[in-house]
C-alpha cells in the first residue's frame, strides 16, 4: 500500500525484487515515480484504488534510471494509460534510438519493448504537477543516467538507487556504473538543503534524518572504493 510522506506525496515500499514506487498526487496530475518490474502491476492498481487513483489515471512516470526493476511496469500500464514518461538525457536517448540494453531486461530474462521517453530531463530542470514542483539531480553513480527528484518545499528527495537507508547506496557494477561518481552524488546528497526525508528505490524511506543518512553513504562509499 501507499504510504502518505506530505499531503499529495506517497511511497509503496516494495517486498519483492521490483523497486520502491513513489507517487504524486496534485491538482490534476497523478504520477509515477519508478514503475517497479510490472510483475506485480495488480497490486499497484489495487494501492493506488486505496489512495483514490487507478492506473488508467496516471499522467506521467518519472524514471530514476532505467533498470528492468524499476521501467519494467512501465510496460502494462502503457496498456491502461497514456503517460507521459520522463528519463535523464544519457539513459533516454538511448532508449529513444532503441537501444534497451541499460534496462538489464536480458540479463533478468524480461523482456522490454521499445517505447518513446518523451520527457527527456537534464540537471537542474524543474517539473509542475499541481502544486508539487520537483527538481532534477543527475546523480550518475549507480547508472550514467541516474537521477533524483528534490520536491524543494516539501524537504523531501526521491533518491532512486543513489542513496538507501542505513548508510548503504546502489551497486556500481552495471554496466555505466562508477564508484567515482557515486561517491560524488552522495556528496551532493549530503550537503543538500531542504532534505529531510529520503524515499530510496529500496528498503524503507528515511524520515526526518535524510541529510545524516546520506552523510553515513558518502563516508561509506568513500571508505569503500578508496575514493577521497
Amino acid at each position: 500500500m501507499f504510504d502518505l510522506v506530505v499531503p499529495g506525496v506517497y511511497i509503496f515500499v516494495s517486498r519483492s525484487f521490483d523497486s520502491n514506487i513513489g507517487f504524486l498526487d496534485s491538482g490534476s496530475s497523478r504520477v509515477l515515480i519508478d514503475a517497479g518490474t510490472g510483475v506485480y502491476s495488480n497490486q499497484l492498481e489495487s494501492a493506488l484504488e486505496q489512495v483514490g487513483s487507478s492506473l488508467g489515471s496516471i499522467t506521467d512516470v518519472l524514471l530514476t534510471h532505467s533498470h528492468v526493476d524499476h521501467i519494467g511496469g512501465v510496460v502494462p500500464l502503457l496498456k491502461e494509460a497514456s503517460p507521459k514518461i520522463h528519463l535523464h538525457k544519457v539513459e533516454a536517448d538511448m532508449i529513444n534510438s532503441g537501444d534497451m540494453s541499460l534496462t538489464l531486461g536480458q540479463t533478468f530474462g524480461a523482456d522490454i519493448p521499445p517505447m518513446n521517453i518523451e520527457g527527456v530531463l537534464e540537471e537542474g530542470d524543474v517539473l509542475e504537477f499541481g502544486n508539487l514542483k520537483v527538481k532534477v539531480m543527475h546523480t550518475p553513480g549507480h547508472s550514467g543516467g541516474s537521477a533524483c527528484y528534490h520536491l524543494e518545499e516539501e524537504g523531501v528527495v526521491y533518491t532512486g538507487d543513489t542513496m538507501f537507508s542505513g548508510g548503504s547506496f546502489g551497486r556500481v557494477d552495471f554496466p555505466t556504473g562508477d564508484p567515482r561518481k557515486i561517491v560524488e552524488s552522495l556528496g551532493r546528497l549530503a550537503n543538500l538543503d531542504h532534505f529531510n526525508t529520503a524515499l530510496p528505490g529500496h528498503m524503507g524511506p528515511v524520515i526526518g534524518t535524510a541529510k545524516q543518512s546520506a552523510n553515513s553513504s558518502y563516508q561509506m562509499a568513500k571508505d569503500w572504493f578508496n575514493v577521497g
